[in-house]
């Protein structure tokens, strides 16, 4: 943990399981408790083993009793003579919030805002081998389920093919929900895979990641199963070309918002406005939507070293729709993808 800024006089406590791992390694339930005094993590009987084994760093603080980990923190707290308490103040709720204000009497509790997250945007050499890691499990399976693909399945069984062999290949587990989406379905971003049986014709869209040693991937393909309409064709290959754009666009000191701009321009002057109706990508790492975001909306500038994804599509309703996705590394005069399957139409 950085101290940076950080008073003698002052801690943070967090409890979200995303920054209780990045600060500590740990990844059960409770809070790491971070002063210049003292770093633990408090925890209940059925994770102190698991806690001293994953956060050696950490002195494990267990609860006894009636004890609750708010009111463990609070006393550490005052054995280390803390006057002032940084919180999570987007993860607690109003009961929380409202038990702290009892417990931590005579410590001042103050938002944390974000503080830790901002440190996760940048990834150090680790969590980019970790990333790269789960990229390499993802794509792999991607390009071994493609001779499995056939007519008649239904989106539920190819979602159910996909994660088993994300399984049996290294993940420990899904990064998110497997997104199967097939021939009409294919017009909505995030469809929920169904009983729809896959027919000749259809363009399928696959978007998953596996989540390998704490870090997850993210990547989206999408085929057909015979031959496509001319339509769908077109869509293809204007989607893969704004996709190529865009990822040529990345690079450290280039802005967010700027490179939204290169594919949603591309698309919408070709016919399609309002049928990219996402950001382009979002970064990602322990969880997998994390900041910076590519967004017309965003005030960011891209930094080395972190990550991005470059996902452009287009979603016709009542017709189907084509999303093509990377995971790139941003770099000095560039970026490099982890995900290395063809992005070209694969014709199944």
């Amino acid at each position: 943990m950085e101290y940076k800024g950080l008073k003698a006089c002052e801690a943070v406590i967090v409890s979200k399981p995303s920054n209780m791992f990045y600060l500590s390694g740990y990844t059960g339930e409770g809070l790491a408790l971070v002063s210049r005094g003292l770093n633990a993590i408090i925890t209940d009987f059925r994770y102190v083993e698991q806690a001293g084994q994953e956060a050696p760093a950490f002195e494990t603080l267990a609860l006894e009793g009636a004890e609750n980990h708010l009111g463990k923190a609070y006393d550490a707290c005052k054995k280390q003579g803390v006057k002032a308490v940084y919180y999570e103040d987007d993860e607690f709720t109003v009961r929380t919030w409202q038990k702290a204000v009892e417990i931590f009497e005579g410590i001042e509790l103050k938002p944390l805002g974000g503080a830790v997250e901002q440190l996760r945007r940048v990834k150090d050499a680790e969590e980019l081998r970790r990333i790269e890691y789960a990229c390499r499990i993802s794509g792999e399976t991607f390009e071994r389920i493609l001779p499995q693909i056939k007519e008649g399945m239904t989106e539920r069984e190819l979602a159910r093919m996909i994660e088993f062999d994300l399984y049996k290949h290294g993940a420990e587990k899904m990064g998110f929900d497997v997104i199967t989406a097939a021939g009409v379905n294919g017009s909505k971003p995030h469809a929920v895979p169904s009983d729809y049986r896959i027919s000749r014709g259809d363009m399928i869209t696959m978007d998953f990641g596996a989540k390998a040693r704490g870090y997850t991937a993210d990547m989206t393909r999408t085929v057909a199963l015979g031959e496509p309409g001319p339509e769908m064709r077109e869509v293809y290959a204007i989607v893969l070309k704004a996709q190529r754009m865009a990822q040529d666009a990345v690079k450290a000191g280039a802005a967010c918002a700027a490179v939204d701009a290169v594919a949603r321009d591309y698309i919408y002057a070709r016919g399609y406005e309002g049928k990219f109706g996402h950001g382009l990508g979002h970064s990602l790492g322990i969880d997998v939507h994390e900041e910076p975001r590519l967004s017309a909306l965003s005030k960011d500038t891209l930094e080395e070293n972190q990550l991005v994804t470059v996902e452009p599509g287009v979603y016709l309703p009542g017709v189907g729709g084509v999303r093509i996705e990377n995971t790139v590394v941003v770099e000095k005069d560039g970026c490099r993808s982890l995900v290395t399957p063809t992005r070209e139409l694969i014709i199944l």
